[in-house]
Parts: structure tokens; sequence; C-alpha cells
């Protein structure tokens, strides 16, 4: 078959690409076949796992004129860092390129390969979904001839698919050359990814076998050592009669449900966690009590972490992997499993603030600018508000400095002067009178924000830099979405570059953390690696932020035998390791 819109892209070679593979979680695949098909000759090759193991190099021409088109390309990626081979290719993901095409659309629900065919007219290609054949490649073999031929002839199906599905997507809505150069960049993500996950994270397998094999002894002594401050545990058991008459005895205003009860979720837990310090350790608790199962940590026999990191699963594009396989997801203190081997060293580099520098690059609202280049935007904003002197430091003026924290964060996602009350610890009156004050003081800023919530809610598509869309037409649509997203959907496009910068470079890239990315390197070489990193995000959010500006870059340095802390945890860390002391 010709793909007309095909002879428009241009490569010397257009692959469609699909592997097959088992492993258990956190472990590097286990490849069992690949299907590759020119798309320009139709000409089709299938191979198993005996020939791929032998193979020095892929059965396929590489370069960057070279296209490999796959649908969710993390996997392939995996799958050829597994054999041993280097992806020296171009990647066009159709995952990510139907995920940014529908993002917003109700009507497009999970963004799978059945769904980019059902809503293309492809549903004659749809692959048959057969529960005994994915149940036969996950059982490791060995297999038949017959089966061989059989699980060959899966992995074709989806081959099959990926030729008339990019025609069909280019037939729809023709690449132009900047669209295309956007696609590739994705794919140069996606290809990072693959390589994130391939490497993983390190863990202290010693100590998470030993915490598994004790925790239900630990949980329960855990729950007596940390409720005596609190009161609202029985037998086991959380009482929210009892929270009631704590949060009363503290006068904190905790938020209730339309029923009148108190909300107990987990958004409304960690909000109020940061408002009120002394709820953390309840907090932790909860979400250790509830939510944490360690034995679902993705981690592989060579104690590394590794699981799907879900690559543009959010409406921002930025990533979703699982809060209970990946170690970043669930309660904080989970995170002091993160240890560097013997030798080596981790950094964890985060940009500061960088919400309020997208925020005052992207509006042009130079005095938002100024405040964040101060590396305090929020006493810079009680400065430039009148509410603090010129020669106001943290120490001096740390009260107004607080209520001020709580607006300039508040204001990216259209806090409400209730929200900033609860935030602030001040009264509603007065948080209506700051958020009156910033939008008095950053005029353009909110112009620009107000602009992009108007044009959202009208259902015309918002876009960042680099093309990654939204556009939502159903009258559900909440303001405060399209007031948050550019910052959000722009912050993931910055950590997107500085991957592909860091992997493309040779740096060793454990994982993405929102608005951190974690290394890896011997303990000789971790000061310059981070130099390196450092220069790949400052030159990744100059590339967003435009007009030179640059967002600063913190590192933190892990170096063996010590282990990573997330400060907000350590105390529950210390609190758990004390327990397991006594088992």
């Amino acid at each position: 078959m010709t793909y007309t819109e095909l002879a428009h892209l241009p490569f010397q070679k257009i692959y469609a690409i699909d592997f097959e593979y088992f492993g258990s979680e956190g472990e590097t695949p286990n490849v069992v076949c690949m299907v590759v098909q020119d798309l320009r000759s139709g000409e089709l090759s299938r191979h198993w796992q005996d020939d791929l193991q032998k193979m020095k190099t892929p059965p396929f021409e590489t370069g960057e004129d070279i296209a490999l088109v796959c649908y969710f390309a993390p996997a392939e990626v995996q799958s050829m860092l597994a054999l041993g081979w280097g992806f020296d290719v171009s990647m066009i993901d159709l995952f990510a390129e139907f995920r940014c095409d529908t993002n917003g659309d109700p009507n497009v629900g999970r963004q799978s390969l059945v769904s980019a065919l059902q809503f293309n007219g492809l549903d004659h290609l749809i692959p048959e979904e057969k529960d005994s054949m994915r149940d036969l490649i996950l059982s490791g073999g060995p297999w038949s001839e017959g089966q061989r031929s059989a699980i060959l002839d899966y992995c074709a199906q989806d081959v099959a698919a990926l030729g008339p599905l990019l025609n069909a997507m280019l037939k729809h809505a023709p690449w132009s050359e900047l669209r295309l150069n956007q696609a590739l960049l994705r794919g140069r993500y996606v290809k990072a990814v693959g390589a994130m996950q391939h490497f993983g994270i390190p863990i202290d397998f010693d100590l998470l076998e030993t915490l598994n094999a004790s925790w239900d002894a630990i949980k329960q002594k855990l729950i007596v050592q940390v409720d005596t401050q609190y009161g609202v545990y029985v037998d086991g058991t959380f009482k929210e009669a009892l929270f009631e008459i704590y949060l009363s005895h503290k006068q904190i205003p905790w938020p209730r449900l339309d029923s009148g009860r108190l909300a107990l979720d987990r958004d409304t837990f960690s909000n109020m966690s940061k408002r009120y310090p002394a709820v953390q350790p309840l907090h932790e608790l909860r979400k250790t009590l509830g939510e944490l199962k360690l034995n679902k940590l993705a981690v592989g026999r060579d104690g590394r972490n590794r699981t799907i990191l879900s690559p543009f699963a959010a409406k921002t594009g930025r990533n979703q992997p699982s809060t209970t396989k990946f170690v970043f997801g669930p309660a904080k203190w989970v995170r002091g499993l993160i240890k560097p081997a013997e030798g080596m060293a981790l950094a964890y580099c985060d940009w500061s603030s960088q919400e309020i520098a997208i925020a005052a690059a992207l509006s042009g609202d130079e005095l938002l600018w100024e405040a964040y280049h101060t590396g305090d935007p929020y006493l810079a904003f009680a400065i430039a508000a009148g509410l603090a002197p010129p020669n106001a430091t943290k120490q001096t003026h740390k009260a107004i400095r607080s209520r001020c924290k709580a607006v300039v964060l508040g204001t990216n996602y259209g806090m409400s002067a209730y929200g900033v009350a609860q935030a602030a610890k001040i009264h509603e009156l007065e948080a209506k009178a700051l958020l009156q004050k910033h939008r008095e003081t950053y005029r353009t800023f909110w112009a620009w924000a107000e602009n992009n919530k108007e044009r959202g809610l009208l259902g015309l598509k918002l876009e960042t830099c680099f093309g990654w869309s939204i556009q939502v037409t159903a009258g559900d649509a909440k303001a405060n979405t399209f007031l948050n997203w550019p910052m959000q959907a722009h912050g993931a496009e910055m950590m997107r570059i500085a991957c592909i910068l860091a992997v493309e470079r040779g740096i060793t890239l454990c994982a993405p953390i929102h608005d951190a990315l974690l290394i890896e390197a011997p303990l000789d070489q971790i000061d310059a690696d981070v130099v390196r990193l450092k220069e790949c995000m400052s030159a990744a959010s100059e590339a967003v932020l435009g007009d030179g500006k640059v967002c600063r870059v913190d590192a933190d340095i892990v170096r063996y035998p010590d282990r990573y802390m997330d400060e907000h945890g350590k105390d529950m860390w210390d609190q758990i390791m004390g327990l397991l002391a006594q088992t």
C-alpha cells in the first residue's frame, strides 16, 4: 500500500516498529521478538529473540535521516537498549502526537492505539485483543514453533496499523515544517524517557526487603508512636470525631465537604499539612498506612527502581508515573530508600521557583521578572506593593513575607481569598486585599493570565512555545485550568528539553521529578556532571523563557554511603528506622 502523505516527510527511510517482551516489575525487558516494516517499500521483516540477541546493530538503517514510527516509543527504546543497540534515529511517537492533537477533547478517552485508530476511521485495522496471546508472551516461554509464529503475527498487527495511522493523521492535519520539528522534538524526549526507564533509580534493596518483612509489626507501633500528639486513632483506626476535637483544640480551620463533614482526602491533607506543619506527621502516617505498599515499588533484582514514566499523560504534557511503583510517589519518607551504590553519587537538581519565572517571562511582566531575579519573589512583591520597606529582609519582615508567599504561589492556581487566608493564616478580608495588591502590582501578568483563561473558556486552542496544545470545547471546563496550564505546560517543555540535552550529552539521567532531575555518576565525576546538567537545565529554561532569561538551578549531591532524604519525610524515616531496630 502507498501512503501518499508520507512522501512529504524528509526522511530517506521510514520504518514502523514494534517489540514484544516480558519481565517482572523493575526489571529491564526480556525481548521476545520484533517486527519492522519499511513504510515506503512495504517490506516487512520479523525477528525472533534468538536472532535479535546475536545482532550488534538493529536490522534497519540508522541515522538522523531515518525515522522510526512507534506507538508509545519508550517501550521500543527500552527494548533496543536491552539488546545493546543504540538509537541513533529520528523518532515519531504516534501516541504523543495523538495525545497532543486531541488534548482536552472529551470524546477521546484512553489514548490507546485502538482509540487512535477509531478516531481516524481505521476501525478495520484495530488489532485483535487476545488475553491468551499476552499471557503466552508474559509466560516467558519456552515456545513451540507454532506459538512463535502466532506471537510474531500478534506483533505484526500493531506494525500493520502504524503506517495507515500516520498517513491518516497527516491527511487530517498536514504537518508544516514547524509541526514536524515539534513532533521530532517530542520524539527525542521519548528516547530520553526510554533511557531513564532503562537506567532506573538506585535503591537500598537489602533495607527494602527488611522493611517488607517487618512492615506489619512496624505499622502498629508507628500508629502508637505518632498518635501520641494527636489522639485520633483507636485500635489502629483513624477516628474523624477525635480528629475534629484535635482541630478544635489547635484552632485549625479544616476544610469541609458540602455535607459538613471534614474533608479527609489526600489533597486536602497535603495542602493543610503545608499550611500547618504540626499536621505533617499525621499526613505522612495516613499516606503510609493508607497508600503505601512497599512491595509495590517496582525494584529489579539489581536494586534499581524502574517503572513506566508515562510521558505526556497529563493535560499539561507532564509525566504521570505510578504513585505506588515510582519511589517518588508514596509518602516522602520512602525516598530515604534511594541510595547510591558504593563508589557512586547522586545529584538532585531542581529549578528554583520555576512557575514564577515562567509566568514572568511569558507574560512579559518585567516587574514580576525583577521580583524573580532578586532570588526572593515573595519579599520582592511585598516591597513592590508597598507592604514592606526597600531594605526589608526575610528576618526583619518574616510575617509579611509569609503572607505574600501564599499570594504569589496561589495566583498561578487561581486560589481564592479563602484559600490564601488559609495558607497564610490570616483573615479572609486581608487575603482579598493582598490579592488585589498583586493584581495592581503585576498588571501585565494578570492581563496575560486573564486572556489565557478567556481563550480557554471560549474553546480556543492554547499552545506552548514548542507546540503542546489544549483545546476544551465541552461546557464543563474550569477557569483555573487555563490560569495554571501555561505555567505547567511550559514547565513540562523545559523539563523535556533538559532531559533531551542531558541524555544526548551522555549524562546518566535516572528520573525526572516534576521540576527536578536526578542523575547518577561516579564519586570523582559527580561534581563535573552537576555542572554539565546545570548547563542543560539553564539552556532548556532559556529556550522556553526566551530573551536570554534563565531559570536558576539548585543542586543537592548525595555521595555514598549517604542516602537521599526529603526534608519533609526525615522525621517519619527516623521513627520507622527506630522501630525497625526494635523488631
